[in-house]
């Protein structure tokens, strides 16, 4: 019986045996320092220094040890995002350490890779871009005081005309009239098996070229009156477009909304 052995491209073999334990340990520093960490420490806007991104990654990003939220975790049923297009949140998960108090402003910064002549790629920030019919924007964006939005956006009885809540937020344990920010208190919050489809087959046209297929950060951030850092969450994520093989348009950048019939 033969045995082939495979001979790596590249060789730590050396002629001396504590030359070779210290070429080894080189190495894995070496290795070690190549990882990308997913913590506080992470570096934003340096997308095309780093390779591209192959799967979606979301991560708690913040360095104030006693911030309110902490450990996000979402499982979602793709590694992508498709646009048009649409996802799902399969579970979600976050950790409240105290009684949520108000005010807590919210801001978004995003970055993207764009790709130049020769094929080298940059990273941009980007701006605010405004949604028609809305007071808020997509891209890195101030999205003022949460607590009050989430009281303005909250649900009705449809009856009674009475302020209620969200399914999830009661199975979450929140009071149905206390759907607000001190009606959140400290505990780690689940949700399994949630499924929650996220549809994005009806972008705007202008949206669709301002989003470009690529590799995208982006840093949400919460603070409070003082302007401590309450929660920070990280984003990496590929961003491609769907194509329509009966669709001859041309894509995002002659405007045709193409709707994914995948998802």
């Amino acid at each position: 019986k033969t045995q082939t052995r495979v001979t790596p491209p590249f060789s730590l073999r050396t002629t001396n045996p504590e030359d070779d334990m210290l070429v080894f340990f080189l190495a894995t520093l070496a290795l070690a320092g190549a990882q990308t960490v997913y913590d506080s420490t992470y570096q934003f806007g340096q997308l095309s220094s780093s390779a591209p991104i192959d799967k979606a990654v979301i991560f708690d990003c913040s360095s104030n040890a006693n911030r309110t939220f902490r450990n996000p975790v979402f499982v979602t049923d793709r590694d992508d995002l498709e646009l048009p297009g649409s996802f799902s949140i399969i579970d979600a998960e976050i950790e409240v350490t105290r009684p949520v108090t108000r005010p807590l402003y919210g801001r978004i910064e995003a970055w993207r890779t764009i790709y130049l002549f020769g094929g080298l790629s940059s990273t941009i920030k980007l701006g605010c871009f405004p949604l028609s019919g809305k007071d808020y924007g997509v891209g890195s964006c101030e999205y003022g005081e949460l607590c009050g939005i989430l009281d303005q956006n909250g649900p009705f009885d449809e009856v009674t005309g009475a302020p209620t809540c969200w399914d999830e937020a009661i199975q979450l344990g929140i009071p149905e009239d206390q759907c607000v920010c001190e009606g959140i208190g400290p505990k780690v919050y689940t949700l399994k098996d949630w499924n929650k489809m996220v549809d994005l087959t009806d972008l705007e046209r202008g949206l669709l070229t301002f989003l470009a297929e690529g590799d995208y950060e982006l840093k949400l951030t919460a603070t409070d009156d003082l302007g401590v850092e309450q929660a920070c969450l990280g984003i990496r994520v590929p961003v491609k477009e769907y194509v329509d093989p009966n669709d001859t348009s041309g894509g995002w950048l002659f405007g045709k909304k193409r709707r994914s019939i995948k998802h």
